[in-house]
């Protein structure tokens, strides 16, 4: 049985909203006014005094399991919560209140929920200006697509699933507007993962390098995508400015742009490409539900990190349309020669301080070899911040990992590593990509490797105060 005592506007708009889904709704009110208008509109109502209640309506207090407790008067309102608590002391409560300091201590008392209206209010403005704020993405992509014939997906050096996937979802939205695209992207796929990721998934991507830079002319529109600066790519000149962005890290750049979404709430991009894939009606086919799956697991470090409720839903829509085998094919990869070899490099030439864990691992062949040589690091007993960094070609690249929550990380190394390269991340995991030039011409290997690795300690220390 559900019980409504006072029956104004919110103790109404309630029993519209129950009425059919209960067995029993008993109305009581003190208006006999309103009583009639209620008995007329199909309701068991009664007309009476909820603090000098008649024998009728005690009985029907003893025997609701939910109570709402609706009137106007904060004060009334308690009194009565005290009356329903000594005749029926397991009944669910719900209860009014005009005071929203009084939530915790009605909760403290006994009401199982309490509604506050003006909050209730401010409450369902926000829903309704999410939703807005939803619709206007789509539109405003849509119309940022239509732009252009050609579209040119870029995602940042040595591309992660979530990139990819991100990367790959858009096109298939561009196809839809009938905008032809591709995913562009520098450096390498060094991870043994994301290569069978790539393999398996058929994903056509294609490397720009120094010797075909030119073939970015070709489109009239660029976006990136899980990149939010040209710095995290070699493949652009320094001038070059995005159509559209969506990404998840926070901005470092201030660009004039017809689209951009950044939600660095958000766990994954691949959450924000799901949302788009669905509200613009695109066939997801399992090799693309797959694709952004992994993307949401390996972003949140399967869940463990940052994870937000988009990316909760996002994980429960795609998950009957993946490919389970495929999925497991992709995750349970053996360690590559390289990278065992950097891991091992890294164990060994380990500095540790009252946590902070700092690894010079010297020359390397595959830069996705350090976050993975970080990710073991972070798993030794004692360890709570990790820096792992190395050379390859002109550039000396960090990747870094904490589980200390008093540590912004990507805050961190943007300031530790921000004014002399590009640097940022995550709460918990970030990188940074330094020029060696800085360092002078060194020719000696052996010296350069120690000189830079001297100076990335220091700069890091120095940031998270402990130097």
């Amino acid at each position: 049985m559900y019980l409504i005592l006072g029956i104004g506007i919110v103790g109404h708009a309630i029993a519209m909203n129950i009425k059919g889904r209960a067995e029993e709704l008993v109305l009581v009110e003190k208006d006999p006014k309103k009583v009639k208008g209620l008995i007329k509109n199909g309701f068991t109502a009664i007309e009476g005094d909820f603090l000098l209640p008649s024998k009728k309506i005690r009985r029907f207090m003893e025997q609701a399991s939910i109570i709402f407790i609706m009137t106007s008067n904060s004060d009334v309102n308690k009194k009565v919560l005290k009356y329903v608590h000594g005749l029926n002391p397991y009944a669910f409560v719900i209860m009014r209140t005009t005071n929203p300091a009084d939530a915790n201590k009605l909760k403290g008392n006994g009401v199982g929920a309490v509604i506050v209206p003006q909050v209730a209010i401010v409450e369902q403005i926000m829903n309704e200006l999410g939703t807005f704020e939803h619709i206007d993405r789509v539109r405003t992509l849509k119309r940022g697509l239509k732009q252009g014939e050609r579209l040119g997906i870029i995602v940042h050096d040595n591309p992660d699933p979530d990139a990819i996937a991100s990367a790959l979802a858009l096109q298939t939205i561009a196809e839809k507007q009938g905008v032809s695209s591709d995913i562009l992207y520098g450096g390498n796929i060094g991870h043994q993962q994301n290569k069978v990721f790539v393999n398996l998934l058929g994903i056509n991507l294609l490397r720009i390098d120094d010797y075909n830079k030119y073939l970015l002319r070709g489109y009239d529109r660029l976006a990136f995508v899980d990149l939010g600066s040209d710095a995290n790519t070699s493949i652009l000149p320094l001038d070059t400015t995005p159509d559209i962005i969506i990404d998840h890290h926070p901005k470092t750049i201030d660009y004039s742009l017809s689209v951009e979404d950044i939600r660095s709430h958000i766990g994954a991009v691949s959450t924000m490409l799901t949302e788009y894939l669905i509200d613009f009606g695109c066939d997801v086919t399992s090799r693309m539900a797959t694709a952004l799956l992994y993307g949401i697991m390996t972003d949140t470090d399967n869940f463990r990190r940052r994870i937000s409720r988009e990316d909760i839903e996002a994980v429960a829509w795609l998950q009957d349309k993946a490919d389970q085998e495929m999925l497991n094919k992709i995750v349970n990869q053996t360690i590559s020669p390289d990278v065992l070899d950097v891991i091992g490099k890294a164990i060994l030439g380990r500095d540790v301080l009252n946590g902070y864990v700092i690894s010079n691992v010297g020359y390397i062949s595959n830069r996705d070899s350090l976050p993975q040589a970080a990710d073991f690091l972070l798993s030794l007993e004692g360890a709570t911040t990790v820096l792992v960094f190395g050379m390859l070609n002109e550039s000396l690249y960090i990747s870094a990992r904490t589980k200390d929550i008093k540590l912004n990380l990507g805050q961190t190394m943007e300031k530790a590593f921000g004014t002399i390269g590009s640097a940022g991340g995550h709460v918990s995991s970030a990188g940074a990509r330094i020029p060696l030039g800085i360092f002078g011409m060194i020719d000696d290997k052996e010296i350069l490797k120690n000189l830079a690795g001297e100076a990335i300690k220091k700069m890091f220390l120095k940031a998270v105060d402990m130097y």
